[in-house]
C-alpha cells in the first residue's frame, strides 16, 4: 500500500471501516457539477451574500465599543482625521 491509498474494505474491522468511510466516499468518482442554470431550474435560489468587515464582526461579538476605540487610536497614531 502506497502513501495516500486506502486499504481494501474487506481487510478492515468494522470500527476501522466506519472511521475510513468518509475517505472512501471522497475518493469515489463524482458526477459533473451542475451549472447555476440547472440548479435554479431544480428550484434552488442563490443566497445573497452579506457584507462582513471587521466592524460587523466586532458588532456581532458585542465588541463594537472596543472596535471604535481601536479605530480612534489608530487614526490618532497615523494622523488621519475621522
Amino acid at each position: 500500500m502506497t502513501h495516500g491509498t486506502l486499504p481494501p474494505r474487506h481487510t478492515l474491522s468494522i470500527k476501522d471501516a466506519a472511521v475510513l468511510e468518509p475517505f472512501y466516499r471522497a475518493q469515489k468518482v463524482h458526477d459533473k457539477p451542475k451549472t447555476w442554470r440547472e440548479l435554479r431550474a431544480s428550484g434552488l435560489k442563490p443566497i445573497e451574500w452579506e457584507k462582513m468587515d471587521m466592524k460587523d464582526i466586532c458588532d456581532k461579538a458585542g465588541l463594537l465599543d472596543k472596535y471604535e476605540k481601536m479605530v480612534k487610536l489608530r487614526a490618532k497614531k497615523t494622523k488621519i482625521k475621522l
